[in-house]
């Protein structure tokens, strides 16, 4: 028999529960409630017979809500933060450290940079400087939101989430689906690889088509379409080489991906592999040869505007994918360590 509403009931309650004892809790619970639903179907109802998940509905409805089952396995006071404020103190955590590291990582070094006429060299120092202010803000911007809701979890009386759940009554079948790591997003590889293809095609064939392109008169001529091309020749040489090998491994990986199905531990080894190597080639442009050439563009007054704008913008582009090629590394091999565990464990 099909037990989905169980898996995902016991799913919600162990997330909201530590590490520790995470494992135990569901073997438990998942437990109990196979043998509550043994004893309703042995007990005769008809209509629970005929529908099975009828009477895992109403088991769940019994039980209540994960996190007020959470909340009876929690040792209690031995938290900082309970299960009653632990959803939304999560979201205010990443909500307060989202926007200071934006801040101090992204619109402040833009507002550094803007005009200088060595943007690397200005950028490096003051992210040398901030560091250590950057890192005061976001722990004491943690521990002061910690502390907030350390102190709400004890001061607020259990009638402020009875009353909710009394008004909002909660229906098992609203339990969220259990997402398995190891499902591969067919949709999202195939969007990936069209776009991919796509760069390819353009940069590698029409590489003409990569600059400012406008429809004008000149002189009182009749309107005609107008091409710049803005790639310089080292880009050709220097990094599009290195691009073109880093498409098609995508691209082999996403085929892979496809065929299988489902992640595998060598596939997760070579995506982080690739992630790695896409941070190398964005630092590689972000400080190799010029990428652009801005000598066709006329007249010299909209060349010189260009020559500030343009390479700031791209310098800009390079950063934020840089920063986010480290990042996007980093949780690819926590989740490859995660993996692993889980091997080991089984």
């Amino acid at each position: 028999m099909k037990t989905e509403l169980f898996d995902r009931y016991v799913h919600e309650v162990g997330r909201r529960l530590p590490r520790r004892q995470r494992a135990d809790v569901k073997a438990e619970l998942h437990s109990l409630l196979a043998d509550a639903l043994q004893d309703r179907l042995a007990g005769g109802e008809a209509e629970d017979k005929a529908a099975p998940e009828a009477a895992q509905v109403a088991i769940l409805e019994e039980f209540g809500p994960p996190e007020k089952v959470a909340a009876q396995y929690a040792p209690p006071r031995r938290y900082l933060i309970g299960p009653r404020v632990f959803e939304i103190y999560l979201i205010v955590a990443a909500s307060v450290a989202g926007s200071l590291s934006l801040v101090f990582l992204i619109i402040l070094p833009l507002l550094t940079i803007w005009g200088d006429g060595e943007p690397l060299r200005v950028l490096g120092s003051y992210y040398v400087e901030i560091l250590d202010d950057y890192l005061g803000i976001i722990l004491a911007s943690f521990g002061s939101v910690t502390l907030s809701f350390a102190i709400l979890e004890r001061v607020l009386p259990k009638s402020a989430f009875e009353d909710k759940e009394k008004k909002e009554p909660w229906d098992p079948r609203s339990l969220p689906k259990i997402e398995d790591p190891s499902r591969v997003q067919i949709g999202g590889l195939i969007v990936e690889t069209v776009f991919i293809v796509i760069a390819l095609i353009v940069f590698n064939f029409f590489p003409q088509w990569i600059g400012l392109n406008y429809v004008a008169s000149v002189d009182d001529a009749p309107r005609r379409w107008f091409s710049i091309p803005l790639l310089a020749p080292t880009f050709f040489s220097a990094y599009l080489p290195l691009l073109n090998l880093l498409w098609i491994l995508n691209i082999g990986l996403n085929l892979v991906l496809l065929r299988q199905g489902r992640w595998q531990l060598f596939t997760r080894l070579f995506d982080f592999g690739l992630a790695i190597f896409g941070a190398i080639v964005c630092y590689r442009m972000l400080t190799g040869p010029p990428i652009l050439s801005l000598e066709a563009i006329t007249p010299e007054s909209l060349r010189q505007a260009f020559e500030l704008i343009l390479p700031l913008m791209l310098n800009v582009a390079l950063i934020i994918g840089l920063v986010s090629g480290v990042v996007e590394a980093a949780r690819k091999l926590y989740r490859i360590v995660q993996t692993g565990s889980r091997r080991i464990s089984a």
